[in-house]
């Protein structure tokens, strides 16, 4: 699960289009492309989810450190 999946599957999302003519495709061909189309938005939901927690928990290790840092750095300039 990376940006460039969440990216491709967004890219890949079905776009409505107008269609000339009203023949139907049949309800199984329907019921298979709803499944997969909730199949894809799924997994769209889930990565933009463990993107986000990776994204805060990167965000809080960072500030962390540069806090440890400046702790040091305040330490040794006391020396």
């Amino acid at each position: 699960m990376t940006k460039a999946e969440l990216d491709q599957r967004i890219a890949a999302r079905p776009k409505p289009r107008a269609e000339l003519h009203l023949t139907p495709n049949g309800w199984e061909a329907n019921d298979v492309r709803r499944q997969i189309d909730q199949e894809s938005e799924r997994r769209i939901r889930h990565i933009d989810e463990r993107l986000k927690i990776a994204r805060e928990n990167f965000k809080d290790s960072h500030t962390r450190a540069l806090e440890r840092g400046r702790a040091k750095q305040d330490f040794d300039r006391g020396r």
